[in-house]
């Protein structure tokens, strides 16, 4: 364990890893698919409703060099020459993973492009840093965003979401965690007034955990947007359905 006030990776060289480990994919579009998870330590934010503080502050992550990593990844992936085996589905995520994106970049360098990346970023890194890293994966679909825009629920307050969510393509995806009724008012009122070309929103019910010792009722999340009609998915943690009460390793 390190101190925090001593947190900072050599960019492009090494990483600060939380864990890495393979599970089901909880959520997004790939919900079920198994998947590899890259969990990077430290965050810029300090949402109400995290469920993984141990990634974003307290010291508890793992110096790992890019090479030792990447050897990390594909012993998990398994065979990769096999058609019916393997994992190709690799989840980078936080804390906040556009805060190594320099590391991140070498090591989608260094696997095989049969490997799709997907970025869980909370909205308030410029993505565009990082779409210069990697142009030709994000041109190809191979480098995917899924992007929180932060609701007032969070604590926090979404900024260069709005400039991010124009930057977005279409195999990006868009997450709202809505605390209550406002929340939901809220995310409405971003896509109305912000074009983005993602093609997946994703409406989650925030969950108990950190600040919030109540969530949004998920039946309750589902009759607004039911009532109102629009055009975006439920998503819920299924991770959490399968394996109840863990934090880590899900």
């Amino acid at each position: 364990m390190e101190a925090q006030a001593t947190v900072a990776s050599r960019k492009g060289k090494e990483f600060l890893l939380s864990e890495c480990y393979v599970s089901v994919q909880g959520e997004s579009s790939l919900v079920g698919i198994p998947t590899i998870f890259v969990r990077l330590y430290t965050c810029n934010l300090r949402c109400r409703w995290c469920d993984s503080m141990h990634a974003v502050e307290g010291g508890d992550f793992t110096r790992m060099g890019v090479d030792a990593t990447v050897k990390k990844i594909l012993d998990l992936a398994g065979d990769l020459q096999s058609d019916a085996r393997g994992i190709r589905n690799l989840c980078w995520t936080g804390g906040e993973p556009l805060l190594q994106g320099e590391s991140i970049a070498r090591a989608i360098e260094r696997l095989p492009e049969t490997l799709v990346h997907s970025i869980e970023t909370d909205g308030e890194i410029d993505v565009s840093t990082f779409d210069a890293l990697v142009p030709d994966q994000r041109a190809s679909g191979r480098v995917r965003y899924v992007m929180d825009v932060k609701c007032p629920g969070s604590g926090m307050v979404a900024n260069k979401a709005y400039a991010n969510l124009e930057r977005l393509r279409e195999h990006d995806e868009v997450k709202f965690v809505l605390l209550d009724r406002a929340d939901y008012e809220f995310a409405k009122g971003v896509l109305s007034k912000v074009d983005t070309r993602a093609r997946a929103v994703l409406f989650s019910p925030a969950t108990p955990a950190h600040q919030v010792s109540r969530g949004l009722d998920p039946g309750l999340l589902a009759s607004w947007i039911l009532d109102e009609r629009l055009p975006v998915r439920l998503q819920l943690q299924v991770h959490k359905v399968i394996w109840p009460g863990r934090e880590r390793g899900i």
